[in-house]
């Protein structure tokens, strides 16, 4: 989404927002997502994800959010690996939205997940 004169102002506030992600706990950068989602700034959203995901990678937190910013962007090939990663992490804690929402992604992906790239309840539970 492309804001026009608030987009500008919104965009500095993201890289001075997202610079200092670095500095953030998992938490934190889980909030400051969901507000960006919730102002309707999926793009700042989005770059604040990937920059958490770089920060921290295993971060359940980090991986639900931003596996739901991907959906909202209809970024379905991302979206498929993230909850892939996020369900291989969880095993079998992880939750029935978690594996539908990975559902819905991979059906709307337009392709089909292979039964070796695809999570399986058991194949993580390694007490993360």
């Amino acid at each position: 989404m492309t804001h026009s004169a608030k987009g500008k102002s919104v965009s500095h506030k993201a890289t001075r927002e997202s610079s200092a992600s670095g500095l953030q706990t998992p938490d934190q950068i889980r909030l400051t997502i969901q507000r960006f989602v919730a102002e309707d700034d999926v793009d700042t959203a989005n770059s604040v994800a990937e920059e958490g995901l770089a920060a921290f990678p295993e971060s359940e937190g980090v991986l639900a959010i931003s596996s739901l910013v991907a959906c909202v962007r209809e970024d379905w090939d991302r979206a498929v690996d993230l909850l892939t990663r996020l369900i291989d992490i969880q095993g079998d804690r992880a939750s029935d939205f978690t594996r539908m929402l990975f559902e819905r992604a991979k059906n709307c992906s337009g392709g089909t997940v292979s039964s070796i790239e695809q999570p399986s309840a058991g194949a993580a539970s390694t007490g993360h």
